[in-house]
């Protein structure tokens, strides 16, 4: 029986780049090794190559920075690297100005490693709305072919934009470590009725070794840290399920006028 197919999208990002929590983290260095990128992705890149699936990695420019035999690593299993922006930090903060600085400072990094034009970009924490849709025209400026930005819970999803391609995400992470797997299934394959889903997850929230706060209100942490004790054994089970393209494939098996 032929599976389903799907498309699968990691943001790589530092465990501590989260809003959700950030009132409640304490980095005293950035330049430290506990940051759970190399154990995530070492364990991943080697599952997805054991069942022969694909994804789109939006990486930000200062993991790539960091770590640019990590994003290369990435690049040669045949998966596409796309752009999540440089800082983490929400368009609204940054502005027309800064966003265009870090666009340009995370495609040269990125570049640079895998020596190929990025084409996708994916806002820190879906921050592209109708307040900032003024990244669209940059993103377009800049010859990015996708955004994948708008929440999968936004109601107001229509920006009124034909510059790039929308293709907003459908179910992410948390929702995998909530929900019974198959009830998850199911509801990518609801999805599938009207269009390709696009399943998103941050590769540190599959491991219960991942770093944890020690601080801040007991249902954040909870909800933050739900099911990754068994989080990367369910995601196997699901690549089982799905035949996972990256955004990059999808767009080149259905060209968009």
């Amino acid at each position: 029986m032929k599976k389903p197919k799907a498309i699968l999208t990691f943001d790589l990002e530092f465990w501590y780049n989260s809003k959700f929590l950030e009132k409640h983290l304490i980095i005293e260095n950035e330049d430290n090794d506990n940051d759970y990128i190399k154990e995530s992705i070492e364990s991943l890149i080697d599952l997805l190559k054991r069942y022969n699936q694909k994804a789109t990695f939006f990486v930000l420019g200062k993991v790539a920075k960091k770590y640019p035999e990590i994003i290369k690593k990435i690049y040669e299993a045949d998966h596409e690297i796309a752009s999540h922006g440089y800082s983490h930090t929400i368009l609204e903060k940054l502005g027309p100005d800064k966003f265009e600085q870090e666009i340009l400072k995370t495609n040269k990094i990125i570049e640079e490693i895998i020596n190929q034009k990025i084409i996708g970009f994916r806002a820190p924490n879906f921050s592209i709305n109708k307040k900032t849709k003024w990244a669209l025209k940059t993103l377009k400026k800049h010859n990015f072919q996708y955004d994948s930005s708008i929440h999968p819970l936004s109601f107001k999803r229509t920006l009124n934009n034909s510059s790039v391609i929308e293709l907003p995400p459908s179910l992410g992470g948390v929702y995998f470590r909530l929900l019974p797997l198959k009830l998850y299934v199911d509801l990518i394959k609801l999805f599938k009725k009207t269009k390709i889903p696009i399943t998103y997850f941050h590769p540190n929230e599959l491991f219960e070794s991942a770093p944890q706060i020690e601080y801040g209100p007991w249902w954040k942490k909870k909800i933050k840290y739900f099911g990754t004790k068994n989080a990367f054994v369910k995601f196997e089970k699901l690549l089982k399920e799905f035949n996972f393209i990256s955004i990059k494939q999808y767009i080149n098996e259905n060209p968009i006028n």
